[in-house]
């Protein structure tokens, strides 16, 4: 037996120290493919010296003697930190993920190829002559820089597991990404066609109170903060709407085949979004020098993408003689989105304006070469293409294009509908987005910034801006589509008889804007921008976010005339749920009238919603009630008439939020339905019923005990790598999961799909700017991981948990600032 036991403590120990040598190995060998961040590179790619130091939180400065060293640095930087990002990137908007990815990555690649994003691309890059060409120098200068990174050979681990190499990037790898930006936006193409579904089963009534008119719930518009309407501007509702009865009804049939449709592309843009994150929200906002305390304007942005990892924006700051900016940099592109320098600060949030439209088409029964537009039969156009699958055979794609645009219901299989065709703007109008991005970038005064701003088609933004002359100014961006009175916009068209087709589309000139308001004040969070009809098109139509955050933030900056931006910290942060208080005052008399028959965890569960303040922060129980009970509420109302998928479909959406509000305010039963056998219930018997369900569910997912209910213990995030969606890859590819505070609709938006109901944070704010352009090194900037994507540096996480306590770290911009807080220094010299 001694022997044995020996025996067994020898092995274990050879065992241990086995797993030892092995695992120092796989890190030796890890930390061998990261890249070099410091000594020299001798290159063609610059012409004279070119410096990049790393400060303490891996953000490049790269310093050089002129434009194409910057940018070939630049792009060097870039791939060291996010090659692999940038792969994805590319093949998501191009439609080759299969190539590395295998057959389940297929109808990605099918849909995003019909949404001809390479085909616009290359029709772009082909007109040379309507491009900036300094941009186009520059673009090639940042791909030859990542084309040289690459042929170093110094890969990350991503390309080894996966089993290939990169190809060399290109203009077109680059451009295709902004058209995949430009779709995120777009949200036509889910919500069109489940409204159009939804008719199928309820009254005109119903639709009205699931998908209520916005400015019944929502006054608070950018050009508008305080929610007030002036008696010279009376509101056209059917305008503002965002759906009215059109002729949908009377001239398409809807049928079963049309719930293939919707829930193909749910499911398509739900696993594109896993891999490169959807842009979802923003908050941004403008000080005037009479609102800050030190009298310089000031810029507050925080704009709202899906969570992935590594994150959305690349920081970096670049100078050469001429241009500086720190900006925030979309990976593939060498122009940052949003950027400050000593002379300027700009920011972005989503405008929400409406750019897509929705036609089913009519084929000839025998030619289905030729569609029917404007009531004669034309050739479509038919594109035939072939995608790279890994591990399996080619597949062949087909594409139709009527004079709408592509098809984009053909891919889908199964689907015997009417054909459908999406009209885009991004595909159907000149879209300048090299000039836009490049010149905004060089823009010395607001003059400048305001023609740059004026170049974009599509996605459709809002672009704050401040200088160092004290000006502030918001522009909506992109084009609006002119349609004729009886078109909402918001439900699939006749694409045959051409009664529903567009008229034109407004001037840059009437979009809305804001130079210099007398509030000094300009706050932009996805809202309506204003009241205000717009000749000839009324009231701006869109997919305008609920006006909660906008409120809120006008709430706050207006409790003081003068702010720091030390002060704005808290704003920027603040996770109290404004309407959602209001909503549990309305739900509290309901359940007050039946509390005497409350089980022992009902009693607590309302005494906990009774003393909710509203905020969500993670020791808060009120506001898991809260949630949990909206949640049962919604599904007591919808889900005996639409079923649980579409109940989901329609809670990931954010009309439910107006929904909500709007039936509590009144006791009749919110919706009947069209179908009969189902009864109607009212307004109490509802909520009632939700608050037990929800409950009910609590107590089996958390137990009983109260301190097991604190929102931190139900709201969680994790940054989700796309290798480490397979375990055990998640080990070391994923950070998190963490406990997480906010919710939608708050200022701090950590969101969750309401539909899902698993409270897993699923879009957050991509990074927290605080800037003062007159004062640019006290600057304040967060991310919600860090700078790098290559999971074996310091600079991949260094940042969660500060981002996630509401922390900031200053940006470094003086020399001095640099100088101090370099970590790593990397020079290029010329051959």
């Amino acid at each position: 037996m001694k022997f044995v036991r020996k025996f067994m403590v020898y092995f274990i120990l050879i065992l241990v120290a086995g797993l030892i040598l092995v695992g120092g190995g796989t890190w030796f060998y890890l930390s061998g493919l990261l890249p070099d961040i410091d000594g020299s590179v001798v290159t063609i790619g610059v012409k004279e010296k070119t410096q990049i130091v790393r400060d303490k939180w891996g953000v490049p400065h790269i310093k050089a003697e002129n434009a194409k060293d910057a940018y070939f640095a630049l792009g060097f930087t870039l791939a060291q930190d996010r090659l692999f990002q940038m792969e994805l990137q590319r093949r998501l908007a191009r439609g080759e993920l299969s190539q590395i990815l295998g057959p389940k990555l297929l109808k990605i690649d099918k849909m995003f190829r019909t949404l001809m994003l390479r085909h616009r691309g290359e029709a772009y890059l082909a007109d040379e002559d309507k491009i900036n060409p300094e941009a186009l120098q520059y673009l090639d200068a940042f791909l030859e820089g990542v084309n040289h990174f690459v042929s170093l050979g110094s890969l990350p681990v991503e390309y080894t597991l996966l089993g290939f190499k990169p190809r060399p990037f290109t203009r077109l790898d680059s451009v295709a990404m902004i058209g995949y930006m430009a779709y995120s936006f777009a949200d036509g193409i889910k919500r069109d066609s489940l409204y159009t579904m939804f008719e199928s089963f309820f009254t005109p009534e119903d639709l009205a109170m699931v998908f209520p008119k916005y400015t019944l719930e929502n006054r608070t518009t950018i050009m508008e903060p305080a929610g007030d309407y002036t008696d010279d501007h009376t509101i056209d509702q059917s305008r503002v709407s965002p759906f009215i009865e059109g002729s949908l009804a009377e001239s398409i049939s809807v049928d079963n085949a049309f719930t293939g449709f919707n829930a193909s592309i749910q499911t398509v843009l739900d696993q594109a979004a896993k891999i490169v994150p959807a842009f979802a929200g923003s908050n941004s906002w403008v000080m005037a020098p009479s609102r800050s305390k030190n009298g310089h304007a000031l810029l507050a942005n925080d704009p709202h993408i899906g969570i992935a990892n590594p994150g959305v924006w690349y920081e970096a700051h670049v100078q050469y003689p001429g241009y500086e900016n720190y900006g925030y940099h979309l990976p593939l592109l060498p122009f940052p989105m949003m950027a400050q320098n000593s002379i300027k600060a700009w920011a972005l949030t989503m405008f929400e304006n409406d750019d897509m439209d929705l036609y089913a088409e009519t084929f000839h029964p025998d030619d289905t070469s030729l569609v029917k537009f404007k009531g004669e039969f034309v050739k479509a156009r038919i594109i035939k293409e072939i995608i790279k699958v890994k591990g399996a055979p080619d597949e062949s794609l087909t594409i139709r294009v009527t004079p709408h645009g592509p098809v984009i219901s053909d891919y889908i299989k199964g689907y015997k509908g009417k054909p459908v065709a999406v009209s885009w703007v991004y595909l159907q109008k000149d879209n300048f987005i090299l000039d836009f991005a490049y010149e905004m970038g060089k823009a010395v005064n607001m003059q400048e910034f305001r023609e740059a701003v004026s170049k974009i088609a599509a996605p459709g933004l809002s672009i704050s801006y401040i200088d160092n002359t004290g000006n502030i100014g918001w522009w909506a961006a992109g084009r609006l589509p002119i349609r004729p009175a009886h078109v909402s916009g918001k439900k699939i068209h006749d694409g045959s008889s051409g009664k529903d087709e567009l008229l034109g589309y407004l001037p840059f000139e009437k979009n809305p804007q804001m130079e210099n308001p007398e509030t000094g004040l300009i706050i932009t969070s996805n809202n309506l921008p204003t009241h205000v009809p717009i000749d000839p098109i009324g009231v701006v139509t869109g997919y305008f976010r609920p006006s909660d955050r906008a409120a809120r933030i006008y709430e706050l900056l207006s409790k003081k005339e003068k702010w720091s931006i030390e002060e704005l910290k808290a704003v920027q942060t603040d996770t109290r749920l404004n309407k959602g208080h209001k909503i549990a005052a309305r739900i509290i008399p309901i359940l007050e009238s039946e509390k005497e028959s409350f089980s022992e965890n009902e009693t607590k569960a309302f005494a906990q919603l009774k003393s909710w303040d509203g905020f969500m922060e993670l020791n808060t129980i009120g506001g898991t009630v809260f949630e949990f009970t909206i949640y049962h509420i919604m599904k007591e109302t919808l889900e005996s008439h639409i079923g649980p998928e579409y109940l989901k479909t329609y809670l990931n959406l954010v009309d439910y939020w107006n929904f909500l509000q709007r039936f509590l305010k009144n006791d009749k039963p919110p919706v009947t339905g069209k179908n009969p056998s189902i009864q109607p219930k009212s307004r109490d018997t509802i909520v009632l019923n939700g608050f037990k369900q929800a409950v009910e569910e609590m107590v089996s997912k958390l137990g009983a005990k109260e301190k097991n209910w604190q929102w931190g213990s139900v709201h969680t995030i994790e940054y989700v790598h796309a290798v480490g969606r397979k375990k055990p890859l998640n080990i070391l590819f994923n950070v998190g999961p963490f406990p997480c505070p906010a919710e939608f609709p708050s200022i701090n938006r950590f969101k969750s799909k309401m539909g899902d109901h698993e409270y897993k944070v699923s879009s957050l704010p991509s990074t927290r700017r605080l800037i003062d352009c007159n004062n640019p090194e006290e600057s304040w900037s967060i991310l919600p991981t860090g700078n790098s994507g290559n999971f074996m540096s310091p600079f991949y996480d260094d940042q969660a948990r500060m981002f996630l306590q509401s922390k900031y770290r200053k940006m470094l911009f003086t020399d001095a600032q640099i100088k101090e807080k370099s970590s790593h220094i990397l020079t290029l010299l010329p051959e």
